[in-house]
């Protein structure tokens, strides 16, 4: 005996799930659900001592990494014509430019986790002003700084590589309105 199989209404489909072809590379879009829970424990965890362990550039470079991850999405999804621009390399050069704000977080970071000498940006100093901060908070930091340096990192040299190979519009960025909706018609024009 089969039961049946339980389907969403017709309104759901189209708003939540996405048309046959992807709209955006799949390696774009594992990338981006890597990177983004990291830099929203990021973002937390550095607003426990203010930004202050990081020279307050943790925060503010996760919520751009957000904002750039929401708007590679929003722009993915977005109906093209081949007349209208693409935006992918526009795209892959902000993703550059945001790995290496990534990588100078890094080294802020680490530099306050190493040095001694400045007082304002210590943990012991912290928690007497009443920060919850403690020295695995400044550990973890270190770490997702690391993470969303690499998982950006990855991201951009990934969308390069297509460019490189698929030229500055590539299929998956740009996908044709077909006249059919079935995988046949998709994979044969």
């Amino acid at each position: 005996m089969k039961l049946p199989r339980a389907e969403l209404p017709a309104f759901l489909k189209v708003q939540f799930f996405p048309p046959s072809p992807l709209p955006i590379p799949r390696s774009i879009v594992l990338f981006t659900c890597a990177s983004m829970p990291g830099a929203c424990a990021l973002l937390i965890v550095s607003m426990l001592d203010l930004g202050y362990l990081s020279m307050r550039l943790n925060p503010c470079i996760s919520v751009y990494t957000l904002l750039y991850h929401i708007g590679v999405i929003l722009i993915g999804r977005r109906k093209r014509t081949p007349e209208a621009p693409s935006y992918f390399s526009t795209a892959i050069f902000s993703g550059y430019l945001l790995t290496v704000v990534w990588l100078v977080a890094l080294i802020l970071t680490i530099v306050v986790l190493a040095s001694g000498h400045m007082p304002y940006h210590q943990v012991a100093w912290l928690r007497q002003q009443g920060l919850p901060v403690t020295v695995h908070s400044q550990r973890v930091q270190v770490f997702l700084t690391l993470y969303e340096t690499l998982m950006v990192g990855g991201m951009t040299l990934k969308g390069h590589s297509i460019v490189h190979n698929e030229g500055p519009d590539p299929h998956d960025w740009r996908y044709a309105e077909y006249e059919k909706n079935d995988v046949e018609s998709v994979f044969t024009k």
